[in-house]
């Protein structure tokens, strides 16, 4: 990238937020701002910054799998994606983590990289061939279904062959080069340097299409289909690729994202989002057949999630698509960020007989007020429930097709929109709670109990009152953007364990934008339907002491009274160092492990983190399941507030070692796991300590039958 369009590039930049600050300005000024979050994570001075020869690369989007096939010769693998910010090319790698020194280190060896096969190179041409990639988009036929095409020029709807054939801004009108930019987009090389910009790699970034990755279904007819990672790039696809080699299986274009792919091969390309947003893979019966379902958000690209069947994923073709569902159809359809989740709710009951009924369930995203034709005049935050058996001619309809349960907005002139919720289902499989948070520290419980459209689900407070509000000491609300995690708390009911700060425009990287944050247990006991944790002072405080450089933090607080609603922590100036926890953690061994970001002074810089290790119930280190690894092994120490140089979403645990306990007298057993604690890269791991898992195994029961013996001759 010349400095020439790296000055461009700022230049662009810099107009389109004087045009946002105008649109805010002429408006009410009781808007609500529209989060900038298309042009994260860099920002125009690191952009200029980046020169030719020397890009520099970031990693982005990752999935770590700790429970490998048994062929995988490793603790677990990394499949990881990688940026070159001097063109936003894409790499998408998988690695193998071998360990090593007892589990304190793991080594990541790549294994194959999907942007390398599709680009080729001068030994190798591309893999598969541009002409011959099952690339696939959807059109909207007169009666409104939705219809999957092949991407290619000749099966295009008239309308998209329009948008592709308008030249890209600054310029106006049509030039007829839509063929040429569709060949582009499948990965066509030929006209780069030429009518087009030059690639480094066909495959575009995945900066926030966070992968998933789905193996084989229960049932004897998915035994052989291939294990499958699904990860959105913004080269405007959600690509399937093969887990054992990296070959590309298909791709999809959502068709709420045709309106700027002509954008895409422009000489003086701007970074834009296009399927920038997690996807999640489920299992659903449709029509009483068995299915895999697949549902993605596309972030910053557009507003809205489609889904696919993905049941076999080598045959994927007609009817691969089931629909779009986009803020068109519901103005409270906002920039999907978060994973959707595949759940079966029960929704009437027919003479004693409970029909059931599976759906996405979406948390609502960001924006959705923005004034792109279909804002929504609200700004409520929104869970929707949209029905995965829909016809595709049918029309979305509300409290029909798809339903919608709206929670009430605090503060109508702030940024608002619900994290990921953390479902709970019940013996039947059946949705029965969700909880999730949002950006103006609201923590909501939604209870699927009765039947659609469950009126009243939103609360558990009277009139829709959140659950609890997370407010610093002094009274400032503190935003949830990630998905809470969920534990059994004693006594019955749950605890809900979430952390706050967002990290969702460049605002949130400068100091001016660091504000205090904490980590908070929530008790939820579910003995009254309204009961609501009032404020913090209903719950057990921990603190946290500093002992001096990058030590360790030391951690305090009282004993857990029996009154009390949960426990919290604040983050030692955190208004100072920007500290803050945006991405769920993980439970193991009655641990919470969770990673917190440290913002870098130069947000060209890579940021830090810290990682802590709590007991869940008590908010407290717990030294004796816990342990740094100290050099040499001679003391253990907590893991509370251990610093990071590279920030990692969540801590990962790989296995080290298991064994088994000697049966009991009634046959009990249990295996022991033992697990490193470790934030993974692909440029190595950094390990801070051991836990130690029991699980039962074995037989878990028994009970006497008194006549054994009458039921044994009965049956001879």
């Amino acid at each position: 990238m010349s400095a020439m369009n790296g000055r461009r590039w700022l230049v662009e930049m810099l107009k389109g937020l004087a045009l946002l600050a105008g649109m805010l300005a002429s408006g009410a000024h009781a808007a609500p701002p529209v989060l900038d979050i298309a042009s994260e994570p860099l920002t125009a001075a690191c952009r200029v910054a980046s020169p030719p020869a020397g890009a520099a690369e970031f990693d982005g989007a990752s999935l770590l799998r700790v429970a490998p096939p048994p062929a995988t010769a490793g603790a677990g693998e990394l499949f990881q994606a990688s940026i070159n910010t001097a063109d936003w090319g894409g790499h998408f790698s998988r690695y193998i983590l071998s360990p090593g020194g007892a589990g304190s280190s793991f080594t990541p060896t790549a294994m194959w990289d999907a942007g390398a096969l599709l680009t080729g190179d001068g030994a190798r041409p591309p893999s598969p061939d541009p002409a011959a990639r099952k690339i696939f988009t959807a059109i909207v036929e007169p009666n409104g279904a939705l219809a999957m095409i092949p991407f290619e020029w000749s099966a295009l709807s008239a309308e998209q062959r329009q948008k592709l054939d308008q030249a890209p801004p600054p310029a106006t009108g049509a030039d007829a080069f839509g063929e040429q930019r569709l060949a582009f987009l499948r990965g066509d090389r030929t006209q780069e340097g030429k009518l087009f910009r030059t690639r480094s790699s066909v495959l575009g970034d995945s900066i926030n299409g966070t992968p998933v990755y789905a193996g084989p279904a229960p049932g004897a007819a998915s035994r052989t289909r291939p294990d499958v990672i699904y990860v959105g790039a913004n080269d405007g696809m959600l690509h399937a690729f093969n887990a054992a080699d990296g070959s590309e299986l298909f791709a999809y274009v959502p068709n709420a994202v045709m309106e700027k792919l002509n954008r895409l091969p422009g000489p003086d390309y701007v970074h834009q989002a296009y399927v920038d947003g997690p996807a999640g893979v489920g299992e659903a019966v449709i029509s009483g057949r068995d299915k895999t379902i697949l549902v993605s958000g596309m972030g910053g690209g557009a507003q809205g999630v489609f889904a696919l069947d993905v049941t076999d994923p080598l045959r994927f073709a007609d009817g691969g698509v089931l629909w779009e569902f986009t803020d068109r159809d519901d103005t409270l359809m906002g920039n999907v960020t978060t994973r959707p989740q595949i759940a079966k709710l029960r929704t009437r009951t027919v003479a004693g007989v409970p029909i059931y009924q599976h759906f996405a369930v979406v948390a609502s995203g960001l924006n959705t007020y923005a004034p792109d034709g279909n804002a929504s005049p609200t700004g409520k935050g929104a869970l929707f429930l949209l029905a995965l058996d829909k016809p595709r001619g049918a029309a979305w309809l509300l409290n029909a097709n798809y339903y919608r349960l709206t929670t009430p907005i605090a503060d109508a002139a702030s940024a608002n929109a619900l994290s990921a919720p953390v479902l709970v289902t019940d013996r039947t499989g059946s949705l029965r709670y969700g909880y999730a948070g949002d950006l103006q520290g609201n923590l909501w419980r939604f209870d699927f109990g009765g039947g659609a459209p469950w009126a009243g689900a939103v609360g558990p407070g009277v009139g829709g009152a959140p659950l609890f509000v997370a407010r610093d000491d002094s009274g400032t609300r503190q935003p949830i953007t990630q998905q809470p995690l969920l534990a059994y708390a004693e006594g019955g009911g749950y605890l809900v364990l979430f952390g706050t700060g967002k990290l969702l425009e460049k605002a949130d990287r400068t100091s001016a934008g660091f504000s205090p944050q904490s980590y908070y247990a929530i008790r939820d006991s579910l003995l009254d339907p309204a009961e609501v944790v009032t404020s913090r002072s209903q719950l057990t405080q921990r603190v946290l002491l500093d002992n001096g450089g990058t030590a360790p933090f030391s951690l305090s607080g009282a004993k857990m009274e029996f009154d009390s609603k949960g426990w919290y922590v604040d983050f030692l100036q955190a208004e100072r160092t920007g500290e803050r926890s945006i991405d769920r953690g993980v439970l193991a061994g009655g641990e919470v492990f969770f990673n917190t970001l440290l913002p870098a002074s130069d947000p060209c810089d890579k940021a830090r983190g810290r990682t802590y290790a709590l007991n869940v119930l008590t908010g407290l280190a717990k030294d004796s399941a816990v342990a740094r690894l100290p050099t040499p092994p001679s003391t253990e120490q907590p893991i509370v507030g251990q610093v990071s140089d590279d920030y990692r979403a969540m801590p990962s645990l790989l296995p080290i070692a298991s064994s088994q306990t000697p049966r009991d007298p009634t046959g009990r057993t249990y295996l022991l796991k033992e697990l490193a604690v470790a934030n993974v890269s692909p440029h190595g791991s950094v390990v801070l300590g051991r836990v130690k898992v029991a699980q039962r195994a074995g037989r878990l029961s028994w009970r006497e039958v008194g006549n054994w013996r009458q039921l044994h001759e009965a049956v001879k």
